[in-house]
């Protein structure tokens, strides 16, 4: 991605990433969501994980924000505390360029354990203003803290 000199208007002119550009952001971006925390995404949907006291869990689930469709915490077990929420590009190399809009994103929820126990987090995406509809999708991940 590159600023070739401008163009009329004084505008600058970018080039498209190339696909191995666009996969070295994607793995990085990837990696540094990874980084510092027990990571869970959507591979692990109805699956298990466990999480040590002091550590942080991060689910993170593609969503079209965009439109609409976003990741919402349905249930929790009370001996986790939600401690932040967070999003990111799913294709950074393109979607990070000016002037960029819509597409797949990242949402993530960050949690910490506050006592020792076993229980399932649920989420639903949706849109949270269409009340009368099911959820689009579910993710659930029963987490343990030893």
């Amino acid at each position: 991605m590159q600023d070739t000199g401008g163009e009329a208007g004084g505008m600058p002119e970018y080039t498209m990433p190339t696909p191995e550009e666009a996969a070295a952001a994607a793995a990085a971006a990837q990696a540094k969501a990874e980084e510092g925390v027990i990571y869970v995404g959507a591979g692990l949907n109805g699956g298990s994980v466990t999480v040590p006291m002091g550590e942080t869990l991060r689910i993170e689930l593609k969503s079209v924000p965009t439109a609409g469709y976003v990741w919402v915490i349905a249930e929790k077990p009370d001996f986790l505390d939600l401690k932040g929420e967070g999003g990111r590009p799913t294709d950074p190399a393109h979607q990070n360029l000016p002037g960029f809009t819509g597409g797949n994103h990242y949402l993530s929820f960050d949690l910490t354990p506050t006592a020792a126990g076993t229980g399932v987090i649920r989420l639903t995406e949706g849109r949270p203003w269409e009340t009368d509809e099911p959820p689009m999708d579910e993710f659930t991940v029963t987490v343990t803290v030893p």
